[in-house]
């Protein structure tokens, strides 16, 4: 995959294919055939610049329920989210752990870890880490 005006100059990106030709329907557990694939891209942690994994996925038609879903990626990242778990979770032990201000932690993450993640998106993960 090739850069484009969104992404930093220097980034490395990583493959990582989830693509199954089948799949088990999660809602009535019938087989169902690959639809289309797709790609989605998420923010990683860097070590020596920024990073953003590429996963290419199935989706898929169940035709007993009439439902679509997709390969799972809970192990990656939550649904529709742009950053994987190991940010989040950096991040927010900058905050809870070492008592960084929410702008000191987002600029030790963009610059020690090459990870650009917006104050206000941080105040939401600590937030949640706060009420589980």
């Amino acid at each position: 995959m090739t850069a484009n005006a969104c992404t930093a100059r220097g980034t490395k990106f990583r493959n990582i294919n989830l693509s199954r030709c089948s799949a088990r329907c999660p809602v009535c557990g019938a087989a169902s055939g690959r639809h289309s694939n797709a790609r989605r891209r998420l923010r990683e942690i860097g070590v020596a610049g920024p990073t953003v994994i590429v996963v290419t996925y199935s989706k898929y038609y169940c035709e007993a329920c009439r439902k679509h879903f997709s390969t799972p990626m809970d192990h990656l990242a939550p649904k529709t989210a742009r950053f994987t778990h190991r940010v989040r979770r950096t991040a927010v032990d900058l905050v809870t752990r070492d008592a960084l201000t929410l702008e000191k932690a987002a600029l030790r993450m963009r610059q020690k870890h090459f990870v650009t993640v917006p104050s206000s998106t941080l105040h939401d993960w600590v937030r949640d880490a706060m009420t589980v």
